[in-house]
């Protein structure tokens, strides 16, 4: 045998050209056919999936951004930015609506967070007895609490999010923040791998999954923020359908009771795709964020009777 014919059989050897039966099934078993569908129903199903969706705070109608069934959103921002304050008032949002939350508020006690989210409901620094009881007695049904301070567990956090996924009893789960769970910073490899199952779990259960992931260091703190900026490996904000930044106003002073705050859409996967920006202000005295700086009042979260 020559050196020429030598090299080609050990070439050939590396090739492959066709398909082993042990290892690879037909490509027709991993492809949609389009022969099963009816252009009909195709259509209607699609309309009825984006008929329905949820809204945030600072933009209720919808108009700016929208929350579907199976999605993720990244809060991103740097501590004291306002993204747990604003991810309160989404929880009061969603419940005063009729839809049904999670919170894994990782870093606050249990108590703690019940008292400062029937506050932002009420439209106060302090909700009164009265709003209080009404607070839990209204929503009790809906909502549910992660139970436990400190560091988590990822799996054990997405296995009970599953769990009341199954059971109807959430439609949206808030995880405050990914510096709490068990997936280590510089282990982008983890980081990877949750940033899948995330995304898997919400599309598998039919839930809004929201995550706090803290931003990279900036080489400047007027530096605009995209999707790259959130801290840890890049497919965080890569399986994300929308990826918000919170910040807050240059001319915020200590001390202020209304501070400019500015919440910016780096990604829309659905709805109208837009990014941009959300200019507004933070009501310290009322807990909220209002895109006017003096709104006519707090927005109010608890039924009427509340109130009285």
């Amino acid at each position: 045998m020559s050196d020429i014919e030598d090299l080609m059989r050990r070439v050939g050897k590396m090739l492959v050209t066709t398909a082993e039966a042990d290892y690879f099934e037909s490509p027709n078993k991993a492809l949609v056919s389009l022969k099963e569908y009816d252009g009909k129903e195709l259509l209607a199903r699609y309309i009825n999936r984006h008929a329905k969706y949820g809204t945030v705070p600072f933009d209720p109608t919808g108009d700016r951004l929208r929350l579907y069934a199976g999605g993720v959103t990244i809060w991103s921002g740097f501590p004291g930015t306002g993204k747990t304050t604003l991810l309160r008032q989404l929880v009061c949002h969603c419940l005063s609506r009729g839809s049904s939350v999670f919170l894994a508020s990782l870093e606050e006690d249990p108590e703690n967070v019940l008292v400062n989210l029937a506050a932002t409901a009420a439209g106060s620094e302090m909700p009164t007895v009265h709003q209080m009881q009404w607070f839990l007695d209204a929503y009790q049904e809906r909502f549910r609490l992660w139970g436990r301070i400190g560091l988590a567990k990822h799996d054990e956090l997405l296995a009970v999010i599953r769990e009341l996924a199954a059971f109807s009893i959430i439609k949206h789960a808030v995880i405050d923040s990914l510096m709490c769970l068990d997936v280590a910073n510089d282990d982008f490899e983890a980081q990877r791998n949750f940033a899948n199952l995330v995304s898997a779990t919400a599309r598998a259960c039919r839930i809004h999954i929201h995550l706090v992931a803290h931003p990279r260091k900036l080489l400047s703190a007027d530096q605009d923020l995209d999707i790259n900026d959130v801290a840890g490996a890049r497919e965080l904000g890569g399986i994300a359908d929308n990826v918000i930044f919170v910040r807050r106003g240059k001319k915020e002073q200590a001390g202020d009771e209304i501070t400019p705050m500015l919440v910016s859409i780096r990604k829309q996967r659905h709805g109208s795709g837009a990014t941009g920006s959300v200019d507004g202000w933070y009501h310290r005295k009322l807990r909220q964020f209002h895109v006017e700086q003096f709104p006519p009042r707090a927005t109010r979260y608890l039924p009427e009777d509340a109130y009285t």
